[in-house]
């Protein structure tokens, strides 16, 4: 027993003194826990080491201290900080891609370091492989990384990892860890190219910001009008007391980070980079402005990828929400009795002319004298109408919410069909992430102040209202396709769906929004007030229910959205869709 220990005491001092050498510090302070083992200052906790994993695991124990060492050595937490944000899976792919960063940086230089940590991802993998997991992306970036940049094949169970990537990334797999290895010692372009690419496949909840982006960007705005403090110091008091009460109004879904105002002005030089204009406060704007309508498109569904894609994509969908369809099912018939209920005719009897009644000439054989009775068929008033759904298509709504909502699109559509009710089925976003072709201009042009919505604007009809259900239902695919999901400008898409109404011939029109929050376009709010597309959302909804040509409801997803609608619902599970939807369209239906 006293050997045992004596051994275990000497492989301690053995692996301490490895991680000081690596690490290049004698500072270090090495503490030995049973679990979770990690780098917390100048303090590196390893796993407490027992004779059987130093006869069974003896490579594993010391990869995992090479790994921890070389963390201590090459990675700087500051500017890993500036990169975190509140979302917990972009956080962890960024740490597990950051890892595989020193990882492969300590193995290119240490060929026993390499060996050690080659040995525990095949032991991790091994392991991996036989539990299904929801970490599996972030397994699935490690190791994937892992191979790509040290250019080490880890075996057959990272196979369906890198299937996973591929499937991903699709065209950028080459180019993005082609980036990643050319950064690799430039830990900040490294960072920033991964979450390019997170942002890109939607993984990145821009939303959700944390407060040390919520401060960098205010110091950010601060720095940007001291530069300006020599041209004209007046100007600046004013403007400055202007972000002051705008910044108080901002929600906080619609912060900017540092990092994003950076990548916006990537066309312009070193000292545009920093400059901001002049933004006035929102009672000094008297309209809604539109920097350029140029690059705006109104798209049809089948146009935005090929029909194989498509079908493809139809099929994930099906798919997917095989166990929920059931239930909307049951809740679509109901709703269509309801419609069917009211459309029923009747007849009114003793009329002077029409359809001879013959349930009375019994009558007349008796009595010759009695009068020829007849009946008019009537039928009971219903009203010509047209159901639209406007779905909003931002990056927030990635993954179930946008299932479902496509889901319950498609049922509601093949039931009113059967109804005899047109409907159509929209959805609206942007084609960029960073204003597109229109921030271009706009940065050509010399950055006017308050250019207004800076975005390019993209409208999918994914049905319209003459098209059958089973010509369209395939569009409706395209929602699951990565990339197309990005922001939101809802003022400007509720008209848009509004106009598309009142120009129909039916005598009655119902808009519903299915929505997950307030409208947010970074490039626009990057150089407007921060309020300015929340107002424009408010004027306009506004509008449409003064006039009441059409009728609005809102369903918000996880948000509640009566602070703009008067008539709005909220549900926080989205599994809870297809019941309100529907149940809603049949209170609708059942006034008289």
């Amino acid at each position: 027993m006293l050997k045992n220990n004596e051994h275990i005491e000497e492989f301690k001092k053995s692996l301490s003194a490895t991680v000081k050498s690596i690490g290049k510090s004698q500072n270090i302070e090495i503490n030995f826990v049973k679990e979770n083992p990690s780098v917390n200052g100048d303090i590196i906790n390893l796993t407490e080491p027992n004779i059987e994993n130093i006869k069974n695991n003896l490579n594993y124990l010391r990869a995992e201290a090479d790994a921890l060492a070389l963390e201590f050595r090459l990675h700087s937490k500051e500017i890993h900080q500036d990169f975190i944000n509140n979302d917990e899976i972009s956080n962890e792919i960024l740490n597990a891609l950051e890892q595989t960063r020193v990882e492969v940086i300590g193995s290119q230089e240490f060929k026993g370091i390499g060996n050690n940590l080659k040995t525990k991802h095949y032991q991790d993998l091994s392991k991996t492989s036989q539990q299904e997991s929801k970490d599996n992306l972030i397994q699935a970036f490690r190791y994937v990384s892992y191979e790509e940049l040290n250019g080490q094949n880890l075996g057959n169970d990272n196979v369906k990892f890198k299937k996973l990537i591929k499937e991903k990334l699709k065209n950028n797999y080459r180019s993005f860890f082609k980036e990643l290895k050319n950064n690799i010692n430039n830990q900040k372009k490294y960072s920033s190219t991964i979450i390019e690419q997170l942002e890109e496949l939607g993984l990145l909840n821009k939303n959700k910001n944390n407060s040390q982006e919520n401060e960098n960007n205010e110091n950010e705005i601060d720095d940007n009008e001291q530069n300006k403090e020599n041209e004209n110091q007046s100007n600046e008091e004013s403007t400055e007391a202007n972000i002051e009460m705008q910044s108080s109004e901002v929600n906080i879904e619609q912060s900017i980070s540092t990092e994003q105002n950076e990548e916006m002005g990537d066309d312009s030089s070193d000292s545009e980079l920093d400059y901001y204009p002049k933004i006035e406060s929102i009672e000094k704007l008297e309209t809604y402005k539109i920097y350029s309508q140029s690059f705006d498109e109104i798209i049809n569904a089948e146009e935005l990828c090929d029909l194989k894609e498509l079908e493809k994509l139809r099929r994930n969908l099906d798919q997917q929400v095989f166990t929920f369809q059931p239930l909307i099912v049951k809740i679509a018939n109901r709703l269509q009795r309801k419609l069917l209920a009211q459309q029923n005719r009747y007849w009114d009897f003793n009329m002077e002319e029409g359809y001879l009644d013959t349930s009375r000439l019994a009558k007349i054989i008796a009595n010759p004298n009695n009068k020829l009775s007849y009946k008019v068929e009537k039928e009971i008033e219903f009203k010509d109408t047209i159901v639209s759904l406007l779905i909003d298509n931002s990056g927030s709504m990635r993954g179930r919410p946008i299932t479902v909502a496509a889901l319950c699109s498609d049922i509601l559509a093949k039931t009113l069909e059967r109804c005899l009710i047109k409907s159509e089925i929209l959805g609206f976003t942007t084609k960029a992430w960073k204003g597109g072709k229109s921030r271009e201009q706009w940065i050509k042009n010399g950055k006017v102040s308050n250019p207004g919505r800076l975005n390019d604007l993209r409208h999918i009809i994914y049905k319209s209202a003459d098209t059958p259900w089973r010509r369209a239902k395939k569009n409706l695919g395209l929602l699951l396709k990565e990339g197309i999901l990005k922001e939101n400008v809802d003022g400007e898409a509720l008209l848009w769906a509004y106009k598309r109404l009142l120009i129909r011939q039916e005598k009655r029109k119902i808009l519903i929004v299915i929505s997950d929050g307030a409208p947010v376009d970074d490039s626009t709010l990057s150089v407007n007030p921060g309020n300015y597309l929340e107002k424009n959302l408010r004027d306009v909804i506004g509008d449409v229910e003064i006039n009441k040509d059409v009728e609005l409801i809102a369903i918000g997803i996880g948000h509640d959205v009566s602070r703009y609608y008067s008539k709005a619902i909220t549900i926080m599970d989205v599994d809870q869709l297809g019941e309100v939807l529907l149940n809603e369209l049949s209170n609708i239906f059942s006034i008289k």
